[in-house]
């Protein structure tokens, strides 16, 4: 079985060096055989170069690079339709954010639940028992559990409160899965993405869990990319798109 670890990654030169080193320092310690994509999506900054460089010296790691930039969905997409092509159904896929604010240490945790729970989803929540988030404002606390309540009335997901979360273990063969119902998983290239997906996800009634998440926020480097109202207005467009 093999784990591939999935980022996104656009202007994060800083947070991407620390977040592969954390990776480079799970590898040694874990019972997994894990890799790592990173989809650098048409960064002006030295994202591309740090990675290139950590590739020339750690076989594990693969560079994808989009020309411009794109934005998270297609991001995403890219990790996906790359996890579709080259693992094997048994095999997990693992997406986190390339910013430093998630910690790949973990991915251990989340694949033994996803394993031993024989389950399709595991995702680690700020909203779980244990979770919590660290340097966001109370507006961006209060349109996030805004989101969860309504997610959670129109897209149930049995053991599932986080639905934005990027930080996420999928088994390889629910996404095969999900990619015959669906013509793709994601349709948008902003920040609802993932939850697009989780919404998908509901309408096959996958066996779902949470491990939890502190969201160490206040270690991001630069100002967030995240637009708070077309994300918004992205979720509610899913009552349309997802049936």
């Amino acid at each position: 079985m093999k784990v591939l670890i999935g980022l996104p990654a656009y202007n994060e030169e800083e947070g991407i060096k620390k977040v592969l080193a954390s990776i480079r320092d799970l590898r040694e310690s874990s019972k997994y055989e894990i890799r790592v994509l990173v989809v650098e999506d048409g960064s002006t900054d030295g994202t591309a170069l740090v990675v290139e460089k950590a590739a020339l010296s750690e076989e594990y790691i693969v560079l994808l690079k989009h020309q411009r930039n794109l934005g998270l969905g297609e991001a995403v997409k890219s990790i996906l339709r790359y996890a579709i092509e080259e693992l094997e159904s048994e095999d997990i896929l693992v997406t986190l954010d390339a910013d430093n604010t998630h910690s790949p240490h973990l991915i251990e945790r989340m694949i033994d639940r996803l394993l031993q729970e024989d389950l399709d989803l595991v995702v680690a929540s700020r909203f779980t028992e244990g979770g919590r988030e660290i340097g966001l404002t109370l507006l961006r606390k209060v349109y996030s559990r805004g989101a969860m309540l309504y997610f959670k009335m129109f897209f149930p997901i049995v053991h599932l409160n986080d639905y934005s979360s990027g930080f996420r273990a999928y088994r390889v063969g629910t996404l095969k899965k999900a990619l015959i119902r669906w013509d793709s998983l994601v349709t948008t290239n902003g920040f609802d993405c993932m939850a697009e997906i989780a919404a998908k996800f509901s309408k096959m009634k996958v066996k779902a869990g949470e491990v939890p998440l502190i969201l160490n926020y206040h270690l991001k480097q630069g100002e967030s990319k995240m637009r708070v109202m077309r994300t918004v207005r992205g979720y509610f467009s899913l009552l349309a798109k997802v049936r």
